[in-house]
């Protein structure tokens, strides 16, 4: 498996000294709808050790650090890309070929 970053969010990772991502799955279960989603974010290296020792995430080392692979079974593409967006200034990390 492959990592690519695209340059704004290498940028991005550089300028708020980041260096670990995070894939987590999250749930929300009511009684008239269930939701599970991908929620992809930077940590820093206190919660990534956390993560990794407490709740066994795997490391994958890429060129910009690491990035935290979750316990659970998912399914990846042979070249996984992590964009940044920004939606009323509010920045967040997008991902291509990972999925539930």
């Amino acid at each position: 498996m492959n990592f690519t970053y695209e340059p704004a969010l290498e940028k991005y990772m550089r300028q708020k000294q980041k260096r670990t991502i995070i894939i987590e799955v999250i749930s929300s279960d009511h009684s008239d709808f269930q939701v599970t989603e991908l929620h992809v974010h930077l940590i820093s290296e206190k919660q990534a050790d956390f993560f990794i020792r407490q709740k066994q995430f795997r490391p994958q080392p890429t060129h910009m650090g690491r990035v935290l692979l979750p316990p659970y079974r998912l399914t990846y593409a042979d070249t996984v890309t992590f964009g940044l967006k920004s939606f009323l200034g509010i920045k967040y990390i997008t991902q291509k070929g990972i999925g539930l």
